[in-house]
């Protein structure tokens, strides 16, 4: 507290300054609010500090809402309010944000801080009382307005690393009144010291229909960029023709930080012309799931790589774009001449630029002795892709009845292009040889949609996809363990909403013990679970995957590590289906257990600290399919 002493008393002063600054919203602009200082830094006020990362950057599956201030690489810093106001919000999970901190400003901004260690003073009493009160961990406390009023520079929490968080930190948002999140680097927050522009690695230019090529291929392209000074350049020209689009993989970099942060704004121009540009300030949760249609998600898949498109694609719905006709997609005609320049900004107004350039060109179809294509088989937006051997197919190729000729050759190879819009691919037969492709059903995206074979159904309700579905599906049995498996689509293909998927297997199962896993390339499985309907059983997904169903019937695991009058802790751990529960009593009275997944550690903490823990401990733990381990021991 001592450091914040210059914050507490200037309150008077700055409240009374800041109130003709609030508009009829109740909300101050924010180039007031930066210029007033009106948020405080809520680690190390007034100290040098850094980010692991920044508002707006790409995570697997959603923007960064706000920044991750690093913390020392430890727990237990102060954490300050930013600004007066009162608690509207509390929340205790062991996923998520873990422990976290809502605060409602006059202002009508909201700042929220995350991953907590500890909450600190009477809210941390209030939070314990209403964990006894409901006998439960896990919390989500709407507070009532002025029960705990805050003021600019308070300790409320320590920082920590609860929650889905990998590694301590603080993440600090700073949301509107809609509780859509602002970018905090916009406040003037002098803590953090950037003068570094964004950086580029590469970028992919991709054909976006069947017709087009990218240095005479169809399919993707990569180019890695050369950096000069600050700037960069691909330093060869890139030859192309028809429909493509343009990804780029890029990142910031603060000063004085290893970490690779987000891009705020990205400008791609073509002949000084704007065509796409990217202006990530704020945006709606409910709109996080369109990220696997901004980047690259095949990309993110087989790579890791978060790749920006410079286009919209297909069942897009962001709405920070500002782009040309073609929605960034651009168009190469033979003999043109494309400059091309991709302005990079942070939140700080550090810029880079890439610039090269794209020539349209006409290509001989055939012998090209670099092959772009990941796969023997492969299916890109609306094309399906397949290779065959020239000396394979002396007596012609046919798909689904059709002669068909390649669309160009690499070394001898001949690439088959085909328009799944007009055709889904069933047969393929070169020579006397056939070829049967697990392609059931197009799904269309706007609607309702059933689709239904021997093995299992499936329910997509309207807008559960981002474009137009070319469906896969497969059973298999293993016949050594008698196991079966259900494949459903492709891994690399993103849901925008969940489906329903039915079950329908050649075995029979006690229901009791039996649930769906997920299945992952390296094995590992994920429980799913599942509701029985006499000889199926149905689940809701949001992924595409591999699927078995699987008996789990060992209980969970329990470790006592500390058994004492002041503290119990144990390790608790299941082999297959995971942790749904746990519950603690002393001599039948409800004991708080804390909870770590990632350390599988719970410990205690008493309502009263004075009251020692004495007689019978039982502890019960159970995992996702009802299986109950319980611990008992006794207290002297």
């Amino acid at each position: 507290m001592k450091k914040c002493w210059r914050y507490i008393l200037s309150n008077l002063i700055f409240i009374v300054g800041t109130l003709s600054f609030i508009n009829a919203s109740g909300q101050l602009a924010p180039d007031e609010i930066a210029k007033e200082s009106y948020y405080m830094f809520p680690i190390k006020p007034g100290e040098r500090n850094t980010l692991a990362g920044t508002m707006g950057e790409l995570r697997s599956t959603h923007f960064h809402t706000g920044i991750d201030i690093r913390t020392e690489g430890r727990i237990g810093l102060p954490v300050y309010a930013s600004a007066d106001g009162y608690v509207s919000r509390v929340a205790i999970s062991n996923s998520g944000y873990g422990n976290a901190i809502y605060i409602l400003h006059p202002n009508g901004h909201t700042s929220v801080y995350a991953h907590l260690d500890r909450i600190n003073g009477k809210l941390a009493n209030y939070i314990r009382t209403q964990q006894y009160k409901s006998e439960s961990f896990e919390q989500n406390l709407m507070i009532k307005k002025d029960l705990f009023p805050v003021k600019k520079g308070d300790v409320i929490a320590y920082s920590g690393n609860s929650g889905s968080s990998g590694g301590p930190h603080l993440h600090y948002d700073i949301r509107d009144k809609y509780q859509n999140p602002l970018n905090p680097l916009n406040y003037g927050f002098e803590e953090i010291l950037d003068n570094t522009p964004p950086l580029a690695e590469k970028i992919i230019v991709s054909t976006l229909n069947k017709n087009a090529r990218v240095d005479g291929q169809f399919g993707q392209m990569t180019y890695d960029v050369m950096r000069v000074g600050n700037n960069y350049v691909i330093d060869q020209p890139i030859h192309a023709k028809g429909e493509i689009g343009i990804q780029l993989y890029a990142y910031d970099k603060l000063d004085n930080s290893r970490f690779r942060c987000g891009i705020n704004t990205l400008e791609m121009n073509i002949n000084d012309k704007l065509v796409y540009s990217y202006d990530i300030q704020s945006f709606s949760f409910s709109e996080q799931r369109n990220i696997l249609k901004h980047m690259s998600y095949e990309n993110l898949h087989f790579t890791g790589t978060r790749y920006h498109k410079l286009y919209i694609d297909d069942g897009n719905k962001l709405n920070f774009y500002t782009t040309d006709q073609n929605q960034g997609r651009i168009k190469v005609t033979v003999g043109q001449e494309l400059p091309v320049t991709i302005k990079m900004t942070d939140a700080y107004g550090n810029e880079s630029m890439l610039t090269f350039k794209i020539i349209g060109k006409d290509f001989p179809e055939s012998l090209y002795s670099y092959d772009n294509l990941k796969y023997d088989i492969d299916v890109i937006e609306n094309t399906f892709v397949y290779k065959i051997p020239k000396e394979q197919t002396e007596n012609g190729v046919m798909l689904n009845g059709t002669s068909t000729v390649p669309d160009y050759f690499i070394n001898n190879t001949g690439i088959y292009l085909h328009d799944m819009r007009r055709e889904i691919p069933k047969v393929l037969q070169v020579d006397k040889s056939f070829k049967t492709y697990n392609f059931k059903d197009k799904v269309p995206h706007e609607m309702d949609y059933k689709y239904y074979n021997k093995f299992l159904d499936i329910y997509f309700p309207s807008n559960s996809l981002f474009d137009t579905l070319y469906l896969k599906t497969d059973y298999k049995l293993d016949t050594v363990d008698q196991q079966e498996y259900f494949e459903i689509g492709s891994t690399y293909v993103p849901l925008r909403k969940s489906i329903k998927v039915t079950l329908k297997p050649q075995g029979h199962y006690p229901k009791s013990k039996y649930a769906i896993y997920s299945v992952y390339d390296n094995g590992y499985k994920s429980f799913e679970g599942g509701s029985w309907e006499a000889d199926k059983v149905s689940f809701w997904t949001r992924s595409f995957g591999k699927y078995t169903i699987l008996s789990d019937t060992i209980p969970p695991k329990v470790t006592p590590l500390t058994l004492s009058s002041n503290s119990l802790r144990f390790k608790i751990s299941d082999n297959l289906s995971g942790i749904k529960s746990f519950k603690c009593y002393v001599n039948n009275e409800w004991v708080l257990m804390n909870y770590d997944s990632k350390r599988a550690l719970i410990w205690s903490e008493k309502l009263n600290d004075n009251k020692p823990f004495t007689g019978v401990v039982k502890l019960l733990v159970e995992d996702m399919q009802g299986n109950i381990n319980e611990y008992s021991n006794t207290l002297n």
